[in-house]
């Protein structure tokens, strides 16, 4: 039990010294005090140190293995405060679906589009299910259509809830593929209404 303890103060003690920017071994042997005690978590720790004896140089601090990235940057100097500035080590991926939702939503606003948004929660679906079979979507990408036309469904616990288009205009994208979830307020289709800019005016 005493082991586990034990193992488990060493283990906080890396982290301190990996997260806080603190070195546990260089404090206790930059002390001239032979004994150390450390509290953590209820459990003392001590360390006593020879001071007698040979000197001998601290262990070595053990550190994750290097991660080989290449990077453009390379590290700079210290600056004045201590710090060294790293090269950012982040992966970056391509835009997913939702990700390129949101860049549309940005570019929507400024195109003068209207944003359908889903008022309830459930699975998107283009077209309604009727025993079993498919119909056709209700309304596809430049299509024009007229207002309090149904353009979706959302299905809800086994129910296919409509969802009618609040404008009169053209369907420029359907952001959602069919069974997609979607959560309160989620855009699923944008249109670009008849007289561009009447949001605006209301």
């Amino acid at each position: 039990m005493i082991l586990k303890k034990l193992k488990c103060l060493v283990r906080l003690a890396s982290l301190f010294q990996i997260h806080l920017g603190w070195n546990l071994w260089s404090e206790i042997y930059a002390v001239q005090l032979p004994l150390q005690k450390l509290k953590l978590g209820g459990f003392w720790l001590y360390i006593v140190r020879n001071l007698a004896g040979k000197s001998e140089p601290p262990p070595p601090i053990l550190s994750p293995p290097p991660v080989s990235v290449s990077t453009n940057k390379t590290v700079e100097a210290p600056k004045s405060n201590g710090t060294v500035s790293t090269p950012s080590l982040a992966i970056t991926r391509p835009l997913s679906s939702s990700g390129r939702i949101e860049s549309f939503l940005d570019k929507a606003a400024d195109e003068g589009l209207v944003i359908l948004q889903s008022p309830k929660v459930g699975f998107f679906m283009r077209s309604r299910t009727i025993k079993v079979k498919h119909a056709p979507p209700s309304c596809k990408e430049k299509q024009i259509v007229k207002e309090g036309k149904v353009l979706c469904y959302i299905e809800q616990l086994g129910c296919e809830i409509p969802i009618a288009s609040d404008v009169s205009g053209e369907v420029i994208k359907i952001l959602r593929e069919d069974g997609d979830s979607i959560g309160y307020g989620d855009a699923f289709i944008a249109i670009l209404p008849s007289f561009p800019g009447i949001k605006k005016l209301q």
